[in-house]
């Protein structure tokens, strides 16, 4: 299984490499993830700006609070390209079933596993939205030269969110606690709320050039 490593411990390249890689399952949540990651740091970018000046003791808490958010949402996203789900979930359907016993055993483990695989896509989603409602508060503070990068920290965010969340979507069929499924599927529709607002206000705060 080829081993997705972005970016501490391996090459950009290497990280395509491994992604455009058939052997692994975990691919499209980690493509998420650093699309979130790439959008948390423009933002972050944005708000250090020295155009991007504050206009009183209030704007400057709420960009370095900001700043400082995005920076912690962009690690926690590189570390769930790093989680061992698909190796764990792998593991479970490869052990032995000849016995009813070993395929109780089997069958435990894989839902063990299997919930696991939909925590990392779930906790993809939570950190999009953090990073989202984030955005929204540097877009109105920001230069129009910035416009752009804040657009295209935006749709990233979006598009990682989105991606986790149809990941996810694609593995609850799959698990057999119902109260899980219920409490997900709840999750999931707030997040998709909170996202789509915080990421169509702070469109709406960015400043367009002039023509």
């Amino acid at each position: 299984m080829a081993q997705l490593r972005f970016p501490n411990e391996g090459s950009i390249p290497e990280f395509l490499s491994a992604l455009a890689s058939p052997e692994d399952t975990h691919g499209a949540v980690a493509a998420a993830a650093i699309a979130g990651a790439m959008g948390s740091s423009l933002v972050q970018m944005v708000a250090a700006l020295p155009q991007t000046l504050p206009h009183g003791d209030d704007d400057h808490t709420a960009l370095v609070s900001a700043a400082a958010a995005l920076g912690r949402v962009q690690e926690e996203l590189l570390e769930t390209v790093e989680t061992e789900t698909a190796v764990k979930l792998f593991t479970a359907r490869n052990m032995p079933q000849a016995s009813e016993g070993q395929r109780v055993q089997r069958e435990g483990a894989i839902q063990f596993a299997l919930r696991a695989t939909a925590d990392v896509p779930l906790e993809v989603m939570r950190l999009c939205a953090r990073a989202l409602q984030r955005a929204e508060t540097v877009a109105g503070r920001s230069p129009r030269a910035a416009s752009a990068d804040v657009e295209l920290a935006v749709g990233l965010l979006e598009a990682a969110f989105n991606g986790a969340r149809s990941n996810l979507e694609a593995k609850l069929p799959s698990l057999t606690d119902a109260v899980r499924v219920t409490s997900i599927a709840e999750q999931v529709a707030r997040l998709s709320h909170d996202a789509a607002a915080a990421a169509d206000a702070a469109r709406l705060s960015v400043k367009v050039p002039p023509a």
